[in-house]
């Protein structure tokens, strides 16, 4: 294998004359990406538009925008009213957010334990959180205080679960921001089977109904494995950092970390991890912690449009960023 770098600037002048041949058939898929900021002051829950050309594989980000600020951020999903929930992190609180206002709207306590990553449970009734290498903290829906529960077996912290449609629940223990384990946990008993260990990118995980595979992000790589338990594959090396990442149902992942946002294409690959992918970076996301879910549990999706690039530029004014853009294929 071997990889091909190269460098884009995006500006809106010549995008504008780049699209102008797009054939007609080409599928836009755009949609907002929001996010936290684990530091860095000010606003620290915020948004960005994403567009992506199935034909030109062309990826671009559109104006950043702030939405609230509380008093910590780590975790973010939507809940089933359509507002933003935001774990405090060293805060004990789960925060709820209306997005169009940024007003907090509620606030629920999390046992006296730190909220980081956030899991909404299949029933829309529940949020699950949890310290890094901690129990698991349920809170109820709408926001009410958190109950603690202990996790016993082959791993006895969490730092997150993500719930398959088959039923299964996975989970990782893993470091900040990777490396970890990966098993099952009943979620009656609060009893844990590894799967996997030492797993590099252990840290995020959701379940992709684009591949039917659970996914995960961590430490520069991404992963997979099937809602089984079994299979198991990871990339190599795709950037200096990755926390958590979000999958849009269509085969693409947007993924937070190393202050900067991660594209990647792998509707023709089917596999997240195959060094065929088309991938991008966009920096300039100083300490950028986690992005909410794009598809399924705790999202608002994105959709695809049957309109050109040129016509999305030129109607919704997007604003050129530079990233640099890695395409990998086969030698």
């Amino acid at each position: 294998m071997k990889a091909r770098h190269e460098n884009h600037v995006l500006a809106a002048l010549v995008a504008s004359a780049l699209f102008s041949s797009i054939p007609a058939s080409a599928t836009d898929f755009t949609g907002t990406l929001y996010y936290t900021n684990y530091q860095g002051g000010g606003t620290n829950v915020n948004k960005v538009p994403f567009f992506y050309n199935d034909v030109t594989f062309i990826a671009t980000l559109g104006a950043k925008a702030g939405v609230a600020t509380t008093p910590g951020a780590d975790g973010i999903i939507f809940a089933p009213n359509g507002n933003l929930l935001i774990g405090g992190q060293g805060t004990n609180a789960i925060y709820e957010v209306n997005p169009t206002t940024g007003a907090i709207v509620n606030t629920a306590t999390t046992a006296g334990l730190n909220s980081f990553h956030l899991s909404l449970d299949p029933s829309g009734t529940t949020i699950w959180t949890s310290p890094f290498g901690g129990p698991l903290v349920s809170v109820g829906i709408p926001l009410s205080a958190g109950t603690a529960h202990t996790v016993t077996g082959n791993d006895t912290g969490l730092t997150q679960v993500a719930f398959a449609p088959n039923g299964n629940v996975f989970y990782v223990n893993g470091q900040p921001n990777g490396g970890g384990n990966v098993g099952l946990i009943n979620m009656t008993t609060f009893v844990t089977t590894r799967l996997f260990s030492s797993v590099t990118p252990a840290h995020g995980m959701v379940f992709d109904p684009f591949t039917g595979l659970i996914t995960l992000f961590g430490a520069g790589q991404v992963g997979s494995f099937d809602t089984l338990g079994g299979n198991l594959k990871t990339s190599a090396s795709i950037w200096t950092d990755f926390d958590q990442g979000a999958v849009d149902g269509f085969g693409h992942a947007l993924i937070a970390g190393g202050d900067a946002v991660t594209f990647i294409d792998y509707s023709a690959t089917h596999d997240i991890t195959s060094a065929s992918n088309h991938i991008f970076h966009f920096t300039g996301f100083a300490f950028i912690d986690d992005v909410a879910p794009l598809t399924g549990l705790g999202s608002t999706p994105a959709v695809p449009e049957p309109e050109t690039y040129a016509m999305l530029l030129a109607g919704l004014g997007l604003l050129g960023l530079a990233a640099r853009r890695r395409k990998q294929k086969a030698a």
